[in-house]
């Protein structure tokens, strides 16, 4: 009886949702999304996120996705550590012709992290050339 008693506790110590890992500290928000000026009749876009937390992201514990008009544009998966306050500006590896007047361009900046908050992690809007 005794013996059982001890699994119990065993098993219930290891199952506890205490001893799970806690909650990030880091929070990651997708800031701000822009494009460059025109370059030899080309324009390329620049984004930005920031760790807004109070405890540094880890190498590799976020990575960072930007879509325009539905197509995925330029993405990091092999991401630095960021310390808090610290911000990281891309530039996208696809560039864009500038002489098309009324052009939408409709962008989602997406970060994939296991963060304080999640709400922050997307930015949509449009930019009209």
């Amino acid at each position: 009886k005794s013996m059982f008693g001890k699994f119990l506790i065993v098993c219930f110590l290891a199952c506890s949702p205490l001893m799970a890992q806690q909650e990030p500290s880091f929070d990651m928000e997708a800031m701000e999304v822009m494009l460059d000026a025109e370059v030899n009749g080309y324009r390329t876009f620049k984004y930005a996120i920031k760790n807004i937390g109070p405890e540094a992201v880890p190498a590799g514990k976020y990575r960072v996705f930007l879509k325009v008009n539905g197509k995925m544009i330029s993405f990091d998966t092999k991401t630095s550590s960021m310390k808090p306050g610290q911000s990281v500006v891309y530039t996208s590896g696809e560039r864009f012709r500038a002489n098309q007047p009324g052009k939408k361009l409709k962008y989602t900046l997406i970060i994939s992290s296991k963060d304080a908050n999640k709400r922050n992690n997307k930015l949509k809007g449009v930019i009209v050339l």
